[in-house]
């Protein structure tokens, strides 16, 4: 019988097959010993090609690939799922829209060996055959270079006993967003530490997202309000005076009220300088240039509605 791995990595996808794909392959050229590792894939409910990729991992002997199918029933749920199959005392989280470098998981290993029962996090810059996509308007990635309050589970490792003892992820976030932040939060209220390591790197996909998609976007994360409402300490930590994450959308309330009262109080014009300001430096940091400012003002104001949405529902208010 095979000796049991050292460490699990999860990974919970949906309906990317060629970026999981591409995760996989990255796994796979990892320095440490293949036996010292096992690589879980929870398929959240795919309908494209997932599951063909994960039916012909079948007796690939440079990696070690379980998979275990759910029915839409989100990351965190999918997450879970995986911690809780996992064979190793440490788990390693990445994302299927990730590639590790070849020496992410040995860097894991190193770190939590140092400072045994640490929580671990690791570097996540983007790919760099995709960076010519961040100077596009409506592209997305992810960058971690430093200890981060947010707890990415694109590059993060628990010690499978802490999971054990916090329950793991609280299924009650629907969304990939808040879920990730609340599990690392309750860690560290409950004692735990946290290392960061730089080596332990891991690149992730720029995604050009185009008009709606990225507008979608604005639309998430109502119930990732309730992180800020459970930790106190997320809050103080993360948002201004308290309240604030998004100065952007302070200086659209201001606009706002500036226009509404500018009848009444001419002083009150010179209100919405600050985010005309703003958005116009936005809009010169990409290709599109200031035709963007429209776009940028719409997607403010339903990142807006999303945030009053969220802080209604879980009585904390968060902009």
């Amino acid at each position: 019988m095979a000796a049991a791995p050292e460490v699990t990595v999860v990974i919970p996808t949906r309906d990317r097959a060629a970026r999981l794909t591409a995760t996989l392959e990255a796994l796979r050229g990892q320095t440490l010993d293949p036996e010292r590792f096992e690589t879980l894939v929870v398929d959240d409910g795919s309908s494209d090609g997932t599951a063909e990729v994960l039916a012909g991992l079948a007796g690939d002997g440079a990696l070690a690939v379980r998979a275990l199918r759910l029915s839409g029933r989100g990351p965190a749920a999918a997450r879970n799922a995986g911690w809780r199959a996992a064979r190793a005392p440490l788990v390693a989280f990445t994302d299927d829209d990730c590639e590790p470098t070849p020496t992410w998981l040995e860097s894991i290993l190193r770190a939590s060996a140092a400072s045994p029962g640490a929580i671990v996090q690791g570097t996540t810059a983007p790919i760099p055959r995709e960076a010519d996509l961040l100077s596009r308007p409506f592209s997305r990635t992810r960058l971690i270079d430093g200890p981060s309050p947010w707890f990415a589970t694109c590059n993060i490792a628990y010690p499978r006993d802490l999971l054990e003892r916090l329950d793991g992820f609280d299924e009650l976030f629907p969304e990939a967003l808040g879920e990730d932040t609340d599990l690392g939060w309750r860690a560290l209220e409950a004692g735990s530490r946290v290392e960061f390591v730089p080596d332990a790197m891991v690149h992730h996909a720029v995604e050009d997202l185009g008009p709606a998609g990225y507008m979608q976007h604005a639309l998430r994360g109502v119930d990732a309000v309730y992180a800020f409402r459970r930790h106190p300490g997320l809050r103080k930590r993360t948002l201004r005076f308290g309240v604030v994450r998004n100065p952007s959308l302070v200086r659209l309330a201001l606009a706002l009220a500036g226009l509404a009262l500018a009848r009444r109080w001419p002083p009150a014009a010179l209100l919405p300088l600050p985010y005309a300001k703003n958005v116009i430096g936005r809009s010169l940091r990409t290709e599109s240039g200031p035709a963007l400012v429209p776009y940028l003002l719409a997607y403010d104001l339903v990142q807006a509605y999303t945030s009053l949405r969220g802080s209604i529902r879980h009585r904390t208010l968060v902009l």
